[in-house]
């Protein structure tokens, strides 16, 4: 390789590095208060109600911070606990004598809640608007994390591209010959481009996808902590009936203990 030709490789590389260098700077700016947040909880169990917002569903592959699912879990919480059942149609009450005295905020409104309605459905207690005070206190467990991972990794292949392109053009350009190859024509840069450009993107490729769940640490740790508080149970073994979509009916795989990728 020429002195020319590496000052140009060597300018266009510095500017790529320096195009992720400032995207992880971005990132890290970004989710300061999320990794504070992370770190707080660290050392703790994650509290269940906390985790199903997270999780989003019962199965793998859902989309997080899902109500819906976090409501599902408290509701089955309070049913393992013997101070609320359900019939076949999805009707949750008080059984009768129970105080139903829970230290859980949520679940202590919840069985309120119930008790003074006389029975609920899930689908009220999302919707109903003598149910909001539940709503309102079942959304202080949503942890402060954003849902997707965001766009970073659009901007780095973009950088691969202008990178391997504008090197192949500058060094046409100077009259630069290919490095490595025995044909000293610097028109063969309009062709091996390409695969330097190949190579730039799978490096830019490391960077997740836009919608891809952060935190995959977390989320293993939701999963435990859910697994255990529902006594390792699918929600068709508590005999609850709780949610009609205790099942993916996409058909995905349901929710296990198992470890995320990543």
């Amino acid at each position: 390789m020429s002195g020319t030709m590496a000052w140009i490789a060597g300018g266009w590389l510095l500017g790529f590095g320096a195009v992720h260098t400032g995207l992880y700077a971005a990132w890290w700016r970004r989710t300061r208060h999320e990794r504070k947040f992370l770190r707080g909880i660290r050392a703790a169990d994650v509290e269940p109600i906390q985790a199903a917002w997270w999780l989003g569903a019962s199965w793998e592959g859902a989309s997080p911070q899902q109500e819906k699912y976090a409501a599902e879990v408290a509701v089955r919480l309070l049913i393992l606990a013997g101070d609320a059942e359900i019939d076949r149609d999805g009707r949750i009450t008080v059984p009768h004598g129970r105080l139903g005295r829970q230290k859980d905020p949520v679940l202590t409104v919840l069985v309120r809640l119930v008790r003074l309605r006389e029975g609920a459905t899930q689908d009220e207690l999302l919707t109903d608007p003598r149910s909001e005070r539940f709503r309102k206190v079942l959304r202080t467990r949503r942890a402060p994390l954003r849902s997707m991972f965001g766009s970073y990794r659009v901007p780095a292949l973009t950088a691969a591209f202008v990178t391997a392109f504008g090197m192949a053009i500058h060094a046409m350009f100077m009259r630069c010959a290919v490095p490595g190859l025995p044909d000293r024509d610097p028109g063969l840069w309009t062709t091996a481009w390409i695969p330097l450009w190949a190579v730039l993107a799978a490096v830019s490729a490391i960077w997740p996808q836009e919608t891809a769940r952060p935190w995959p640490r977390f989320t293993r740790r939701c999963r435990t902590a859910v697994t255990r508080a529902l006594a390792g149970r699918s929600p068709d073994d508590t005999h609850t009936g709780v949610s009609v979509s205790a099942s993916d009916p996409s058909g995905r795989r349901p929710f296990t203990n198992s470890r995320e990728a990543g």
